[in-house]
């Protein structure tokens, strides 16, 4: 009885959204992680390695129900459902609230992949490499300043065809602008859904069905541009009355915008409909890009209520992760 071979494609042998990398790209991606692992040591970031899988649960803690069914997930041998990595700083964070007995460096660096499924909405991948690094005990205007600084001279060592963008933004002010409403948990999600796409017809349509048309035109200065500085919206916005919360995340933007100066390679801009994730980040939050990707090459922000979650204990934390396969694409 004779078989037939299989067919010699990609689509055969490789799953959708699971690439293979020949040996020169292979040489290439090493030299780049290579490269950024040696600048996150000179930080003083320690490294980590991360387990492959852990319990769905805990991704779950911080995964929207939306999100949620992008996971995937399987039983071991116990009967208990575990996951491949969905959220890296998730797997690094929980792991250092296992080791809060022990006097371990609480800067750290890890490599490794996410694997998430969105189906038809995932594009080409389902499998992200990243690099990380977590600075976990501060989230502050010092800690994000500082943490920024680190990632424009990582870049700035890169040969990037384009500067990068770095967008700075703060979930607070969707919360100080908010104040005057009664939402619910959902409704504040898909709120900040639509400022983050900055869909204003939609936006005003919601506020009018919770009777919050007052807030509308900060809402729609939020959404009409970037600011290089972050006092130009305080401007703006000086007529409308806004929380002293709202001044004080204003004033502290502008403070590290000022202190970051002017570094090579690299821009930045202020957003505050920069708003990726209510349920994760809890003050400053930025993302990078270069010309020639619509995808963010670059994410971070403070997240200080996830130490608390495996450990009991509240710590601050803030960090970013770099995805090297945006990355590679545009180098």
């Amino acid at each position: 009885m004779t078989h037939n071979p299989p067919e010699f494609s990609e689509k055969k042998w490789i799953p959708d959204g699971f690439h293979f990398l020949g040996p020169n790209e292979s040489s290439e991606r090493r030299k780049l992680l290579d490269s950024l692992s040696s600048g996150l040591k000179g930080f003083g970031y320690s490294e980590v390695f991360l387990p492959s899988f852990d319990y769905s649960s805990s991704f779950l803690l911080t995964v929207s129900a939306e999100d949620s069914s992008a996971l995937y997930r399987f039983r071991d041998s116990d009967g208990n459902e575990i996951s491949p990595s969905a959220d890296l700083t998730v797997q690094a964070v929980k792991g250092m609230a296992g080791f809060a007995h022990r006097k371990e460096n609480q800067r750290i660096f890890y490599q490794g992949k996410i694997f998430r499924d969105y189906g038809r909405k995932s594009g080409s991948r389902k499998e992200v490499l990243q690099i990380g690094a977590e600075h976990i005990g501060g989230s502050g205007t010092s800690a994000i300043l500082g943490i920024l600084k680190e990632i424009s001279s990582l870049f700035s060592q890169l040969s990037l065809k384009s500067p990068l963008t770095i967008v700075l933004g703060n979930v607070n002010v969707f919360h100080s602008v908010l104040e005057s409403l009664e939402l619910s948990r959902s409704e504040k999600r898909q709120l900040s859904f639509l400022l983050y796409r900055k869909n204003l017809p939609e936006i005003r349509h919601f506020l009018e069905k919770k009777n919050g048309l007052k807030i509308f035109p900060i809402l729609e200065a939020l959404c009409l541009g970037f600011y290089s500085n972050a006092q130009d919206l305080a401007s703006k916005l000086s007529s409308a009355g806004l929380s002293n919360s709202f001044q004080k995340i204003v004033s502290e933007t502008g403070e590290i915008l000022k202190s970051l100066g002017q570094v090579p390679g690299v821009e930045f801009c202020v957003d505050y409909t920069l708003i990726p994730d209510l349920e994760y980040y809890t003050g400053f939050v930025f993302q990078g890009y270069v010309s020639g990707s619509s995808e963010p090459i670059l994410t971070g922000g403070s997240y200080d209520h996830l130490y608390e979650l495996f450990s009991g204990t509240q710590k601050d934390a803030c960090g970013f992760a770099i995805h090297i396969d945006s990355l590679e694409s545009i180098l």
